[in-house]
């Protein structure tokens, strides 16, 4: 079985600028928390923070970018900490290396500053930036990633979930080398969303103590760089550790609070400790997640004691030296785990007098330096009841009991057993296309709404906002369909999350002046919002991951669907991609022509010659297994993703390529459905293929049907899974070539301004 060793850190947070100065002040006991002094916040002699006590410009200069880009801190931030790792892995060869980057604020330090300014059509420059897989794609361009990337976001676990995917993108032969991390700058978003929840202490946070009053919050990077052992070993790199173990499990208690009895942080390091093989006694080291809030510490403690018993191994929180650092709190304590076991050193858990009651258990409070350190296990736990746990092993020394996940280099199909779409076409509550196509001419595209009461009760559907309704609703519909009630994994795609929360938390701070704030539509803005609530409403306590990577979001849960079956891990996934449009995120991105100004019949977009797309939204979920029932739609063959392909060439390219890895030609396909979004500007790529690479083929459009929204392949997907199995092309779909073939292999291609490119491969279910 592949194994996979970490051969690169780096690191940058408030105690430090690279992994050197970090390890000299974990020693030296030499906390980051002090005043605001970096973030412009009414709030700056109130609570006390974990910065990187750098300017913006400064932080240019440390990650040695141009000064002409619209950098936002988080992108910055991220740029030198995965420098770092590349250069401490011997400056790898990344050219072909998967990305695997993480977020929360994405860019909101650069929104939050121009937001009205951007409704006017002001600060242009920073209105792409805003997205969460941005920081992403700048660090890919910076350090020369151009492998497979992605984001995931699922609030305080997410850069503890790349690490995760990147050493499971590596034992299923998607990659060779995996950069993974993730990066949070620290913005007035967040400080008042979690002043609202009353979790911020004003003095030094204090883990698992007694008197424990909230948490300090931070900002920071850090990023790893993951390789075969094998490739490692030849090549003689350092290697710092090798990744035996890992989970993620859903608490399925409460959105912001873990339960009484710590069942998401105990299935998480239980399943970890499983795959590793290890025994609960050999592990010498737990980097606790330890916030320093009264809720967090009782249960990760309780947790521990539930799995390790009388045997608790030493464990620390090292948030009392850099602050919660959100979305990068996952990494920047793996590098610290690290740093622990390759020096034998364990970090003191700051500011720590008592015990908390109710457990009685401690964390080191001085520096521990001399006892061997063999594995280390560390926590990040978020909201949405994400929690998840990454064991790190020395490689000399450890014994060889790793249970037998399946890997492959050739993922094997997986099938559409159950499927669900709310549309702006009446799509919801059936799966079959309708008669007729809902024409449609508005400045954006709006879903047709659902009977929510027959899926929701009343006094939920108040306080919940649109997305998570139509995302509840699709996903209930698609579990029916299947006849499955508990899904083994729940994975989620979405752009932009919940836009209308995340508006509405944002123009009430700057009206109101960071004051008069309520927390739930902070709460209610984080990405992972829907996923989290699908396993809440059913008590789902399984895989639970979110991706916010642009057009690529939907595709990359569909993989993750499919290595996770490959890794016999799960038997049947739940699977979906949602967006919402708003007034404002419409008018913001017409200023930079992403969407089209003035309204126009959804029926006559490929007539239209206004610059941008048509708009639009949708939820779409899937029940994927790798079992054929008599439910089965189709079959999933093949997904991939590329970026920046250099022209159309490269793009017939890529696709040909694509084929011959699933055993076939373009003469085998015998439907393409291609995203045209009514852009002029781009749509010309879709109109090139159809006259070169697909010139045999049936080819339809969609985005007609649904508008341009991040995850609308997911769309596309349901379409093509509809199509297969009813052997029928609704009319209407602007097919050049009516016919009643035999419809086997349908073959999904969608690009978003020449930049995000992606295939999806359905075929004919086998039976």
């Amino acid at each position: 079985m592949t194994r996979v060793v970490v051969t690169g850190i780096g690191i940058v947070s408030s105690i430090g600028n690279n992994f050197t100065e970090t390890y000299n002040s974990l020693i030296r006991r030499k906390s980051g928390i002090k005043p605001i002094s970096i973030l412009d916040t009414r709030h700056r002699g109130e609570f006390l923070i974990g910065e990187v006590r750098l300017t913006h410009q400064q932080l240019i200069k440390e990650a040695d970018v141009s000064e002409d880009e619209p950098w936002t801190r988080t992108a910055l931030l991220g740029i030198i900490a995965a420098k770092q790792a590349i250069l401490s892995s011997g400056n790898t060869d990344v050219e072909n290396a998967a990305l695997v980057s993480a977020s929360t604020v994405g860019g909101m330090d650069r929104s939050e500053l121009c937001y009205y300014d951007m409704l006017e059509g002001k600060h242009k420059q920073y209105i792409d930036t805003h997205h969460a897989g941005n920081s992403t794609e700048m660090i890919a361009r910076e350090c020369g990633i151009g492998g497979l990337i992605t984001t995931i976001s699922t609030a305080c676990s997410s850069s503890l979930n790349s690490i995760m995917l990147g050493a499971r993108l590596i034992k299923s032969g998607q990659t060779k080398t995996a950069v993974v991390g993730g990066t949070d700058a620290l913005s007035k978003f967040t400080l008042n969303g979690f002043k609202t929840l009353l979790i911020l202490d004003k003095e030094n946070c204090r883990p698992f103590d007694s008197s424990r009053a909230g948490l300090n919050l931070g900002e920071g990077a850090a990023y790893l760089v993951l390789e075969e052992l094998e490739s490692a070993l030849k090549s003689g790199k350092e290697i710092y550790a090798e990744v035996t173990g890992y989970a993620n499990a859903n608490d399925a208690h409460h959105q912001t609070a873990s339960s009484e009895n710590g069942e998401g942080p105990y299935l998480a390091m239980k399943k970890a400790l499983d795959l590793s093989g290890l025994t609960s006694g050999e592990i010498d080291y737990i980097n606790a997640h330890g916030t320093g809030t009264e809720n967090n510490d009782l249960t990760e403690s309780i947790a521990i004691k539930r799995l390790f018993g009388d045997r608790i191994p030493l464990f620390s929180s090292t948030k009392a030296y850099t602050g919660h650092t959100l979305g990068a709190a996952g990494a920047v304590e793996a590098v610290i785990a690290l740093l622990s076991l390759k020096n034998n050193i364990i970090p003191p858990n700051l500011n720590f007098s008592d015990p908390i009651d109710e457990t009685g258990i401690s964390p080191v409070h001085e520096v521990v330096q001399g006892k061997v350190l063999n594995n280390v296990l560390t926590n990040s736990f978020g909201f949405g009841g994400n929690d998840s746990s990454v064991i790190f092993s020395k490689v000399t020394g450890r014994s060889d009991k790793q249970e037998d996940v399946k890997s492959s280099q050739n993922i094997l199909p997986v099938y559409i057993n159950g499927t669900a779409c709310v549309s702006p076409q009446n799509t919801s509550g059936n799966n079959h296309f309708p008669p007729e196509i809902t024409e449609l001419n508005e400045k954006f595209l709006q879903i047709q709404k659902p009977e929510y009461r027959e899926y929701i009760a009343p006094k939920l559907l108040r306080r919940m906002s649109k997305i998570v309704r139509m995302g509840i609703v699709s996903s209930k519909i698609a579990c029916a369909d299947a006849g499955i009630e508990e899904p083994d994994a729940i994975i989620t795609a979405t752009g932009m999350g919940c836009q209308v929360d995340t508006e509405k938390f944002l123009t009430s701070m700057i009206e109101n002046d960071e004051g008069l704030l309520t927390p739930t539509s902070f709460i209610q803005s984080t990405h992972n919002t829907v996923g989290g609530s699908i396993a809440l409403g059913t008590g789902n306590h399984n895989y639970n991951l979110t991706y916010v990577h642009r057009t690529f979001s939907f595709e990359s849960a569909l993989l993750d669907s499919m290595i996770l079956i490959n890794e016999g891990l799960a038997g049947n996934v739940l699977i979906g991609g949602f967006d919402e449009i708003t007034e404002d995120s419409w008018r913001i991105k017409t200023n930079i022509n992403h969407y089209k100004a003035e309204a126009v019949s959804n029926t006559e977009l490929f007539y239209d010659r206004q610059k941008g797309a048509l708009a639009g939204e949708g939820s779409t979920f899937f029940m994927v297994s790798p079992d054929e029932t008599d439910n089965t739609y189709a079959q999933i063959r093949g997904v991939d993703m590329f970026m920046h392909p250099g022209g159309n060439t490269t793009v017939e390219n890529r696709i040909h390529e694509f084929l011959k890895n699933h055993e076939l030609r373009t003469g085998d396909i015998d439907l393409v459905i291609t995203g045209d979004n009514g852009d002029p500007d781009f749509d010309h790529i879709y109109e090139y293929l159809r006259k070169g690479v697909f010139q045999g083929n049936q080819t339809i459009k969609y985005k007609h049907l649904c508008g341009e929204y991040d995850t609308s392949s997911a769309f596309a997907m349901w379409l093509a899974a509809t199509i297969i199995k009813e052997n029928h092309i609704p009319k209407g779909l602007f097919t050049e070539n009516e016919s009643n073939i035999e419809i086997r292999n349908v073959l999904i291609y969608n690009q978003f301004r020449n930049v995000n490119h992606s295939l999806i491969l359905l075929g004919k279910k086998c039976l």
